[in-house]
Order: C-alpha cells, then sequence, then structure tokens
C-alpha cells in the first residue's frame, strides 16, 4: 500500500511539474502531455473503486464484469499508446516518418478494437495483442524522433528538449512492463506467488523511475530555452 501510494504521489507531482512547465513553454505538444498525465492521475484514483468495494462500499458491483479493473486499464492502454504515438509524430518533419505514424495510429485503434470485439477477456485480463503492437509501434515512433534528432542541429541541445526526456521515461516505461502486463492473469498469490513479488517490484519500480525522468524533464528544461518549435505538421 505505501509503495502504491508513493508511485501516486509521483504522478501527481509529474502533472504539477507539467502544469508548471506548461505556464513558461506554451505549445500544443505540452498542452496535450500535461492533459495526458492529469488523465492518468484521475484514471489511478478511479482504479481504486475496487478497494472500496472490497471495503464493502460499492458492493453491488460484486460478481459483475466490472468487479476486476482490468478493463478500465485496458481502455487506458489504448489512448496511451496513441498518445504516445502521436506525441512523438509531432516532433517529426519528414513526412513519410509521419504517414508512418498515422497509419500506426489506425492499425492500433482497429487491432484493438478488434480485440475487445472477439476475445472475451476484456474485463478479466490486460488484452496482450494491442499491447504488443502499442509498445512495439511506440519504440517505433521513439526510434523515428531519435533518427531526425541525430540527423538535427537539436542533437547538440537534447539536454534542453523536454521530448528527450518523455521519450527515455516512455522507453523504460513500455519496455519493463508490457511483458509484465501480458503475464498478469498469473496476478495472483494463489496462482504463482513468486510471480506477484517479481510484478509488484517492477512494476512500482519502473514507475517511480519513470515519474522521477518526466519530473526531472520538467524542471530541467522549465530553466532553459526547449530549442524545439512545434512544426506544421502538427
Amino acid at each position: 500500500m505505501t509503495a502504491a501510494i508513493i508511485a501516486h504521489l509521483l504522478e501527481l507531482s509529474a502533472f504539477i511539474a507539467a502544469l508548471f512547465y506548461y505556464r513558461k513553454n506554451k505549445s500544443k505538444p505540452t498542452f496535450y502531455l500535461m492533459l495526458f498525465l492529469g488523465f492518468t492521475v484521475c484514471v489511478e484514483i478511479l482504479g481504486w473503486y475496487t478497494i472500496l468495494m472490497d471495503s464493502g462500499y460499492l458492493s453491488f458491483l460484486k460478481n459483475s464484469v466490472f468487479q476486476k479493473n482490468y478493463w478500465l486499464f485496458n481502455i487506458y492502454g489504448i489512448i496511451s499508446y496513441l498518445f504516445y504515438i502521436n506525441y512523438f509524430k509531432w516532433h517529426l518533419t519528414s513526412r513519410d516518418s509521419v504517414r508512418i505514424l498515422n497509419f500506426s495510429s489506425l492499425l492500433l485503434i482497429v487491432v484493438s478494437l478488434a480485440e475487445i470485439a472477439f476475445s472475451n477477456d476484456f474485463f478479466n485480463i490486460f488484452l496482450p495483442i494491442f499491447r504488443l503492437l502499442g509498445t512495439f509501434l511506440v519504440l517505433l515512433s521513439i526510434s523515428l524522433y531519435y533518427l531526425e534528432l541525430l540527423r538535427s542541429e537539436q542533437i547538440l541541445q537534447v539536454q534542453k528538449s523536454l521530448p528527450f526526456y518523455v521519450s527515455v521515461g516512455a522507453l523504460i516505461f513500455h519496455l519493463c512492463t508490457t511483458p509484465l502486463f501480458i503475464y498478469s492473469s498469473y496476478f495472483s498469490n494463489s496462482i504463482d506467488p513468486g510471480f506477484v513479488r517479481l510484478y509488484t517490484l517492477v512494476i512500482f519500480g519502473t514507475n517511480y523511475l519513470f515519474y522521477s525522468i518526466y519530473i526531472a524533464g520538467f524542471l530541467i528544461c522549465s530553466r532553459k530555452k526547449d530549442p524545439y518549435f512545434p512544426r506544421k505538421n502538427f
């Protein structure tokens, strides 16, 4: 419980840091990043309804499809992947790269809806197919961003650029957590207590690092002029 509270406090701190940064560096990508972090905080708070249900409140949800909160985080996962794909797309100037990521967003939506429609596990586990695809597409978008960064003069000022910090945090988070989300059906002490310990350690440890990088990025970049200016393709 303490680990979860710390993780949520870091999420909230990242959102507050985003608000602080946006006041000094207003751009549409930053605005949507700020909104996404605020949305994340709200989803995490809403996800606690299962604890209220176990405590006697919301008891009417017991034995219903909403007894577990997998459905909520499956929806959030789709939105999260789409956000990151488009966030890095907004920092690209190559038309071919932009087209690739536009197609990637459409592909993710189609695959996600198909998996929800044809799978019986939407309410029971983290759906694996769209998570594998989403992670691959996020890594693709980050790779295209890095490739363009290496070809530009911005590489000399990368420490001043917020998208770079976002890319590092997103890269670490998705690489570390996706395998565990896929095997989340084992998240039960009665099934595999060893997996539960590993799952808890990695998820909370990754969240600590993930949001710490975001907070550091906001604070560092708020004191410097960001070399990035929103591109016309946004």
